[in-house]
Parts: C-alpha cells; structure tokens; sequence
C-alpha cells in the first residue's frame, strides 16, 4: 500500500476500505491514495507505487477520472492528479443527499400499491447440500427442542451437529428410516420398523424432516432417492404439519414396539393392509353389481 506524505500506513488503509464502502473498487481507492499529496504521475508510476497491476492500473484511472475523483493532465505520457479529499467528500455527500431526496420524493408514488399484511419467507431448497446445509442450520440455532426424522445416510451425514446441539442441553429427539449408529449422549432415537417393506418398499426414497423449537421447519425429499428438492420456513402452519407428521410417526413406533405381533397377523408384514384405503374404488354402477351378486 503506497503512503502519500505526511499519512500512516494504517491510515491510508482505513481510507482505502472507505473509499471501497462508498462504491470504489479497491483498485480505484487504491490509486486514488497514491495519487494524493504528490506531483501528477503517469499510469506506470501509479502502479509502481500502488501495487495495482499495470493492466488493471489505467482502467481504474480512467474511471477515477470519470467519477471527479481525479483528473487527467494534457500532454504525453498522460499524467493523472487527485482531486482534494475533502473536495471529493463534499460531493459523494452532495450526490449522496440528492439520491435521498429523490427517493423521499418517491415514496408518495408507492402508497396506491398494495402492502400485503403479513409477509412469510418460505425458502426453497434444490439439491441435497442445501436441504443438509438447512438442517445443519437449525440444529446450530435450537435451543430448547428438536424433531428430527431422515433417512440413516441423512442422520449420519448430520451427527455431528445432533451431538452438537444434544451437548448444549437441546432436547433432540430422533425418528431414523433405516439402521444406524448414533453416538450421542441425551439424544433420544426411534426407529421407524413397523413399515420395514411397505413404505418406501423400493428404499430409494430419502427426506429429512426437521422442526427447531417450532420456530422453523426444514423437509427435503428425494423420492427417487437423487433429486432433492424441498423447503426450509417459519411458517406456523408448515412448522405445524411436519411437527405432527413427526410425531405421529414416533407415536406408531412405540405402538408398533409394544404390539408389533398383533399388527402383523392384522395387518400383515409391513402392515401394508393399512394401505388398502389407497386402492381404488370400484364405480357405483360396479358396487351395485357386486351388491347384486352376493343377494342373488
């Protein structure tokens, strides 16, 4: 960083992150400051005492020049000189108050436009290391307690901000699709059996499931196990479905734990009996004819 006489190195370098604040690139700060307080220099001197590269030196000259920041001496080589800083200042500040005023003028326009009363983000994801990166996310911001339901690559891929959050005294509560070994202390783990071959029966499908002190809702899925894609929000109402679904699920684990003999003779393996709701209804015309049948 080149000094021009009388200033501090440290000087110089808080008055170049300035400049660059004010939408100067660093190129453009940096020659302006090795311009000041010496004799007009040529573009070839500029960058010998800036350290701004030759090619790269010129166009930010030029555009020095173009913004009133310095000016160019007739004559060849061409010579450049800064304009004074606390000129150059005044007239940020100047073109910076008309700028305001003009919005300030503006606002009248906007009132006809209609202001929704409430605005909620729900943000999308696309890819699996973004559905992660969300989850991940939550996990680092709970603070009182989390549901959290994946399949085993997914709860293996973020066990180490499970153990983390479990650690800071967040009650993590675990609901896994498929085998998996969790090393953490104080998180509690459920795995989801009682479907074992009904849902998910090709096991291609993945998700992550996630509510942080139903404050956020993280759920990503790859229904053919690839292409992820999902939503990561503070929508009450979207906290609230995943949270039951969540839960809900838990709730049939332990069920399935305590009665899981009686389930399979009802239900058969994998209860896919309770399926049978998803089967498509026969026609009225068709149920009329069944009904025939059996009163024939």
């Amino acid at each position: 960083m080149a000094t021009f006489p009388g200033s501090a190195p440290a000087a110089d370098a808080r008055f170049t992150e300035a400049l660059s604040s004010l939408g100067f690139s660093q190129y453009e700060a940096r020659c302006y400051v090795g311009l000041l307080g010496s004799a007009p220099q040529t573009g070839y001197a500029v960058a010998k005492t800036t350290g701004v590269p030759q090619p790269k030196v010129y166009e930010a000259l030029r555009k020095l020049v173009a913004r009133g920041a310095a000016r160019q001496l007739p004559g060849e080589p061409a010579r450049f000189a800064a304009l004074d800083p606390a000129t150059l200042l005044d007239g940020l500040q100047a073109a910076f108050d008309e700028r305001l005023d003009d919005a300030r003028r503006s606002t009248p326009d906007l009132t006809d436009i209609p202001q929704p009363s409430t605005q909620e983000d729900v943000a999308g994801l696309a890819g699996r290391d973004a559905v992660l990166a969300s989850a991940s996310a939550a996990l680092h911001a709970a603070v009182r307690r989390v549901y959290l339901s994946a399949s085993a690559a997914e709860i293996t891929a973020l066990a180490n901000e499970i153990a983390a959050c479990a650690a800071r005294g967040v009650d993590v509560v675990v609901l896994a699709f498929g085998r998996i070994t969790l090393d953490a202390e104080g998180v509690r783990v459920f795995r989801h059996a009682s479907t074992d071959g009904a849902v998910f029966r090709h096991h291609q499908a993945r998700h992550v499931a996630m509510v942080a002190d139903s404050r956020e809702t993280v759920f990503g899925l790859a229904a053919d196990g690839r292409a992820w894609s999902g939503v990561h929000t503070a929508n009450a109402a979207i906290i609230a479905a995943v949270k039951g679904y969540i839960r809900h699920d838990i709730d049939m684990q332990q069920v399935f734990n305590d009665f899981g003999a009686q389930l399979v003779t009802a239900y058969g393996p994998g209860l896919q009996e309770l399926e049978s709701y998803r089967a498509e209804q026969p026609r009225t015309a068709d149920r009329g004819a069944a009904s025939a049948r059996r009163t024939g």
